[in-house]
């Protein structure tokens, strides 16, 4: 009885020929394994690497299902409305102000937008930033300034479904963060309000880009 097994793995043979190095690479086989005899049982076993590999996938969303960016307005006005052209009576009071909530893309008065995530990877991180927003004063670090600028403190995130980091857009520093769940598809809203005091703000246009990062290791 004879039993012969060559492994799967190729070997290198090298001589010295004068004063030339010379290496020889067979081609690799695959794993083989031969029982040879009369009696008994015979036996042959070979192994084979089998693996599957699944790549890194992250995905995330906020807004709108589409190319274009989703917008959040807040305007702030006197209430009730007043309508160009037409007057209307005075009861001796200044009239109050008030803060309405808007979305663009889809158009929303709710002040919400769709947030979809998913990772499968564990330890997946979700973090948000601020960069400044063309034609507007960017929000102050904090809340209202006494020159009347509002802070980042003062735009509320609530978060339904899905995960934000932090409760308001002062936590959008880069390193403030939110686990999200691995294998498991988050869908839900960010709904954005204010606790600022509509009066103690002063005219302009104020804002920021707000940059989510859904981040794997």
């Amino acid at each position: 009885m004879s039993q012969a097994r060559r492994p799967a793995r190729s070997s290198v043979v090298a001589w010295l020929a004068g004063a030339a190095f010379v290496a020889v690479l067979p081609p690799a086989r695959a794993d083989q394994d031969t029982a040879t005899g009369n009696g008994g049982t015979r036996t042959a076993t070979v192994e084979l690497d089998f693996q599957v590999n699944i790549y890194k996938f992250v995905l995330l969303r906020v807004g709108s299902a589409d190319g274009t960016t989703t917008g959040v307005d807040f305007r702030v006005g006197i209430t009730p409305d007043l309508v160009a052209g037409n007057s209307q009576s005075y009861t001796g009071a200044i009239p109050g102000l008030t803060t309405r909530a808007s979305t663009t893309n889809p158009v929303s008065s709710a002040g919400a937008v769709t947030v979809q995530m998913f990772s499968n990877v564990a330890g997946t991180q979700v973090t948000c930033s601020l960069a400044a927003l063309a034609g507007a004063t960017a929000f102050a670090v904090g809340g209202t300034t006494a020159a009347g600028v509002p802070g980042r403190n003062n735009i509320l995130v609530a978060a339904a479904g899905v995960v934000h980091p932090g409760a308001n857009l002062g936590s959008c520093t880069g390193a403030v963060s939110a686990a999200v769940t691995a294998l498991s598809t988050l869908s839900g809203t960010y709904t954005y309000s204010t606790n600022y005091t509509p009066g103690a703000l002063a005219a302009g246009t104020y804002g920021n880009v707000v940059t989510y990062t859904l981040t794997a290791p």
